[in-house]
C-alpha cells in the first residue's frame, strides 16, 4: 500500500486568533491513499473542516478508529490500541457542491492508531479542501 498524505493541524490560541490558511486540497492521491495527522497531536483535541466541491452528490469522510485502515506509512494496522476504538469508525456525509462539515474534536482513545496518528479517508470522487485544527490547552480562571 501507499503511504498516507500528512496534514499538519493549525494550533489555535486561547483568547487569540489565527488565519485558517488555504487548507489541503482533496485530490485523487488523498482519495486513493488517505491522509493522516502525525503524533503528536494525532487525534488529541483535533477537529476538521471539510468542504466537498463535487457537484453531483454528498460524499463521505471517514475518520478511522484505532487499528482500522492502513497506518500512516501505508502498512497493515497491527490492531486496536485502546478499548474506545471498538466503537468503530466515524463516517460523516458532506453535502455536495460546496457543502462544509465540521468534524470532531476527537478523543484519543477511539481514534489513535498504533503509531499515534489519526487516519482520514475519503469516498471515491471526493474533491474539495480539508483543514485541520488543534484546540489549545484551556486555562479557565474564575473570578469570585
Amino acid at each position: 500500500m501507499t503511504a498516507r498524505t500528512q496534514i499538519t493541524p493549525l494550533s489555535l490560541v486561547q483568547d487569540g486568533g489565527v488565519a485558517e490558511g488555504s487548507g489541503t486540497t482533496i485530490n485523487s492521491t488523498l482519495v486513493t491513499d488517505g491522509a493522516y495527522i502525525a503524533a503528536p497531536p494525532g487525534p488529541n483535541k483535533v477537529f476538521l473542516i471539510v468542504e466537498n466541491t463535487y457537484s453531483s452528490s454528498a460524499l463521505n469522510v471517514t475518520v478511522r478508529a484505532g487499528g482500522n485502515g492502513v497506518t500512516a506509512s501505508g502498512g497493515t494496522n497491527p490492531g486496536v490500541p485502546f478499548e474506545g476504538a471498538t466503537v468503530g469508525d466515524l463516517v460523516v456525509s458532506v453535502a455536495e457542491n460546496g457543502g462544509i462539515s465540521m468534524i470532531g474534536p476527537f478523543t484519543s482513545d477511539r481514534f489513535t492508531q498504533a503509531d499515534g496518528s489519526l487516519s482520514i479517508d475519503f469516498e471515491t470522487a471526493f474533491t474539495g479542501t480539508i483543514w485541520a485544527f488543534q484546540l489549545p490547552n484551556l486555562h479557565i480562571v474564575e473570578d469570585f
